[in-house]
């Protein structure tokens, strides 16, 4: 699918975070960037659910006999796919209507749109429902690493996410399939099968949309002229331009200048900072940087060599995948020959938790809470102190594991 040259859905919160990053990606070699696993996965998903869309659309029951076993972007629909991901997404969809007056049509899917007043800004909006009041832009994101939400905090008010506005603002400025939609009500959605919120939405207002329009003109022209910004943040996760700037590749310098602080006895035990504390701090950010910028690296040079590229010290090489059966017939009967009984070669277990929700949800029953337990712990792991998870305390902790297992040793008993 193509992408805008200038900004799109998915980078018009970079560019309005960053305007420096556009000329930045520009400056980078080209290359033939081979697309991981998970992409071809949220590739076929997508493909998925353009096509129970339209079918929803001419009045076809969305079966899964129709889907399950039928290939979507060089991809089979297995039944495991079916149950954890199109099928929350199809719940998830069901519900955003609900809570919006229900008769909704589907107008769009799958359907290109310009931004206003930015040659070269488009992108591909995933579906758009028509009501009698509301209009809702879907975008499914079928990713499992980073949760994405149609509206985030901030100290300054709430930021509606960017790529839900680039939408909006590019959809409702046009009619589509002959319907203008200006006069209905804009709800924004993201559905994430595999996030911790599967469903976030946010109604979008003109004015919002008045707002966003103004930015990222005022974020393009920035982009285009002399020296533009660069600021560091969370929208360089995916960007490319990282590997290059001096913002990541900066404090790198800095690891040599750390030095070497010994830890005191008395570190431990006190409450206040000490040199050793400060140094940990500082060792901890920079060695994150190098993380997130050693993946970066790694994809581009592999980007770059795929395309036939030289780069000194590098080769390509086969990747290794794990070796399989051949098939579950052949090895059943080999393997009972050779004296395996059947359970031996069979195993059983129980279904993992998405599964069985999904399960749920088609059946239309709760799994009770009890059925899933979180087992007690004494270990710990470290996180930064914006974290919204409780302090732990090592005395605190030892006490509340002591009285959690011996709530579990008596439920065992009971």
């Amino acid at each position: 699918m193509a992408h805008s040259s200038i900004v799109g859905g998915s980078t018009a919160g970079r560019l309005l975070a960053c305007p420096g990053s556009y000329q930045a990606i520009l400056a980078l070699p080209p290359s033939a960037e081979t697309p991981s696993e998970y992409a071809l996965e949220g590739t076929a998903m997508h493909e998925v659910m353009a096509t129970v869309m339209r079918d929803w659309r001419d009045d076809i029951l969305p079966v899964p006999e129709r889907y399950i076993g039928k290939t979507f972007a060089d991809r089979v629909l297995t039944e495991s796919d079916w149950t954890t991901l199109i099928v929350p997404a199809l719940d998830a969809l069901d519900e955003l209507e609900r809570e919006h007056g229900a008769d909704f049509e589907v107008l769009a899917v799958e359907h290109p749109v310009r931004f206003p007043r930015v040659p070269g800004a488009f992108g591909t909006i995933d579906l758009i429902l028509v009501g009698p009041s509301h209009a809702l832009f879907v975008d499914w994101k079928f990713g499992g690493g980073v949760g994405v939400q149609a509206v985030y905090p901030d100290p300054r008010g709430d930021l509606v996410n960017p790529q839900l506005l680039f939408y909006t603002a590019s959809a409702v400025r046009q009619r589509i399939d002959g319907t203008s939609l200006r006069r209905l009500k804009w709800i924004g959605a993201i559905i994430q099968p595999r996030g911790m919120t599967p469903l976030s939405y946010t109604e979008i207002t003109p004015a919002d949309v008045t707002r966003f329009v103004e930015d990222v003109h005022g974020a393009v022209t920035t982009a285009l002229g002399r020296d533009p910004p660069r600021l560091r943040g969370e929208h360089c996760r995916f960007a490319p331009c990282k590997v290059a700037c001096p913002l990541w590749t900066g404090p790198l310098l800095d690891l040599s200048a750390l030095g070497h602080v010994t830890r005191s006895t008395s570190d431990s035990a006190s409450r206040a900072v000490t040199p050793y504390g400060m140094y940990l701090a500082r060792a901890k950010a920079l060695l994150d940087s190098v993380a997130l910028l050693q993946k970066e690296i790694d994809r581009q040079l592999h980007a770059f060599l795929e395309n036939g590229g030289l780069v000194p010290g590098w080769r390509l090489k086969l990747k290794t995948k794990q070796r399989q059966w051949v098939d579950e017939e052949t090895v059943e009967a080999a393997l009972t020959e050779l004296g395996f009984s059947y359970d031996d070669i069979w195993q059983d277990k129980l279904v993992t938790f998405a599964a069985a929700e999904a399960t749920a949800k088609r059946l239309g029953v709760e799994i009770p809470d009890d059925l899933r337990i979180t087992p007690p712990t004494n270990e710990t792991t470290i996180a930064s102190t914006d974290d919204p998870a409780p302090v732990v305390e090592r005395q605190v902790l030892i006490e509340q594991f002591s009285a959690a297992l011996q709530q579990l040793k008596t439920r065992k008993l009971a």
